[in-house]
């Protein structure tokens, strides 16, 4: 190859990396690291209630009587003393998510579709997102 065919096309290496990098043009690197986004729930309105799952993109928080550890399970659900629960979604944030209420003895007091309005908590990566609190009230009565 000639020698100036050699510099001309060096020439237009240099200048295309040269726009490239004052374009704009960055790869976003995202790392792999594990995040739990979580939502706390309302259930005062269901005084019975002693046992909440909830199920979400075919997966489900361990039921009444289940061993939370003794699954992969990727969602979860925690009591707290003033009529909340707070349910916890390993990677996942899912747009709508099904609630069951149980009773004491494991009987299925209520059940009802619930939408979550995520707003993420980080960067431009996936990762942890918050969300207002659920509220599940008994259906009006028809």
């Amino acid at each position: 190859m000639p020698r100036t065919l050699l510099r001309a096309l060096a020439a237009v290496v240099l200048l295309g990396g040269a726009v490239a990098g004052t374009s704009g043009c960055v790869v976003n690197a995202c790392p792999t690291i594990a995040y739990i986004s979580t939502v706390v729930v309302d259930v005062s309105a269901f005084p019975a209630a002693t046992d909440l799952q909830f199920c979400a993109d075919g997966q489900c928080s361990p039921g009444p009587g289940e061993d939370a550890s003794s699954s992969a399970n990727l969602f979860s659900a925690s009591p707290s003393a003033d009529g909340t629960w707070s349910m916890s979604f390993d990677m996942s944030t899912p747009d709508l998510v099904d609630i069951r209420l149980f009773d004491a003895q494991g009987a299925v007091i209520h059940e009802s579709e619930q939408e979550i309005s995520w707003t993420r908590t980080e960067g431009q990566c996936p990762g942890p997102a918050s969300a207002d609190p659920l509220v599940v009230e008994p259906a009006a009565a028809s």
